[in-house]
């Protein structure tokens, strides 16, 4: 079941229909127009009437992927998942990189200047990383709104507890005022207490004890007591020093919890919820009840389904949207440890990276081009297409040989038939 959703002449979502042949005598007589090609919408050039259903749009938030669906009637008319960025931070921390060591080779008597930017000072700000995320399923919300009457609004949002991830043990009434380090002045001071102030390679009391890591700080070990063991001074440079092998080999550490998604999540979730104040919430134990319960598999869209449907059986949409969120443009203009190399951003042989472009039959996104008039090829989650099997002199893309059907955005799209649940 393909849908074709309908916008009103004056561009008010209509109520999509799956007439195929209806659609064409429209466009065929110049009574419509194709305002988007995926998912295909068609304009209306005419009057009509207003008259729609009610739909609910269920958004099954998070912080890698977003799923939303429309549920109306027992059917479901939209499904999608989007892919967000993540990798804002690492992006930024590459320029920050490269803009010091610049400044250091052409300004070295530039004085250094903190808080001059207006952006990091004022108040109700959020990192660009999460900015990034909340305006990405924003922005989807909004694009389904567009082509698709929506009358309620479902958020599945999340709320972490970030204390009681790091220490369930913590569950107590009284878990927040006597924390893990209750009656030590900090982690260190527990550690010598738990070691009864004793190396624990040669079990002596005598001069200066360290607290020494068991999995180093820079390979992502804790600070936590499980990760920390008392050691001599002697002992402990013996250990750097790689002379005693036997027994750090028999040391078991701990790896820093990561909780930076649920922190993510639960920012996200007050978000969205201050900019759609009229949302209804729900959480993920009721949708994966519900899921449960219709015998349904785990996905970010079927998740969105549930959402939208309450947990009513429905008939689904054959096609499902998967969207992937990239930059919108190449800001690197250059290469190298100096910036010796220019990288070209301009367009190669009339595309871009990004662009949507059809190879011998086959739909892709260009990954990276040659200035050589060779492209690498991938799919929407990002896998490189593989041309192995090709012909001899298909093996590599040429762009030549490529034909763009959309230009690139800040959002690729691409749209896949799955079998239909009852």
């Amino acid at each position: 079941m393909i849908m074709v959703y309908v916008i009103s002449k004056n561009g008010q979502p209509l109520m999509p229909t799956n007439r195929s042949g209806k659609v064409r005598r429209l466009l065929r007589d110049s009574e419509a127009k194709v305002v988007k090609r995926c998912p295909f919408t068609i304009q209306l050039l005419y009057e009509t009437t207003d008259f729609v259903q009610e739909c609910t749009l269920g958004v099954d938030t998070g912080s890698k992927y977003c799923g939303t669906a429309v549920y109306s009637d027992d059917k479901i008319l939209y499904q999608s998942q989007t892919e967000l960025r993540d990798d804002i931070k690492s992006k930024m921390e590459t320029r920050r990189k490269c803009r010091r060591f610049r400044r250091n080779r052409k300004t070295r008597y530039r004085k250094a200047r903190f808080l001059n930017r207006k952006n990091s000072t004022r108040l109700d700000r959020l990192p660009p990383s999460i900015r990034s995320k909340v305006n990405s399923q924003i922005k989807e919300i909004e694009f389904v709104k567009a082509i698709l009457p929506i009358s309620q609004l479902v958020l599945e949002v999340g709320q972490f507890d970030t204390h009681l991830m790091k220490s369930p043990t913590m569950n107590r009434h009284w878990g927040y005022q006597k924390g893990l380090n209750y009656g030590f002045e900090n982690t260190k001071a527990k550690v010598l207490w738990r070691d009864n102030y004793t190396c624990q390679c040669c079990k002596t009391k005598k001069g200066c004890l360290h607290i020494h890591h068991i999995i180093y700080r820079s390979n992502g070990g804790s600070d936590e007591e499980d990760n920390l063991i008392t050691l001599c001074e002697n002992c402990h440079k013996k250990l750097h020093n790689g002379k005693l092998r036997t027994f750090e080999d028999k040391l078991v550490g701990k790896k820093k919890t990561n909780l930076r998604y649920a922190s993510q999540m639960s920012v996200v979730r007050s978000q969205l919820l201050k900019h759609y104040p009229e949302a209804i919430e729900t959480f993920g134990y009721v949708t994966k009840a519900n899921r449960q319960q219709l015998g349904l598999l785990k996905d970010h869209y079927i998740d969105a389904c549930v959402i939208a449907s309450e947990g009513k059986p429905y008939v689904n949409n054959n096609l499902v949207y998967y969207k992937k969120c990239v930059a919108k443009q190449d800001r690197q203009l250059t290469k190298g440890i100096r910036g010796e190399q220019s990288i070209i951003t301009k367009k190669i042989l009339g595309f871009k990276k990004f662009d949507e472009v059809e190879y011998f039959g086959g739909k892709y996104f260009i990954k990276g081009r040659m200035s050589s008039g060779y492209a690498i090829l991938m799919n929407i989650f990002g896998k490189k297409a593989d041309f192995s099997n090709f012909p001899k002199g298909m093996k590599t893309p040429k762009l030549l040989n490529c034909k763009r059907i959309s230009a690139r955005s800040n959002v690729c799209i691409s749209q896949k038939i799955i079998p239909s649940i009852v």
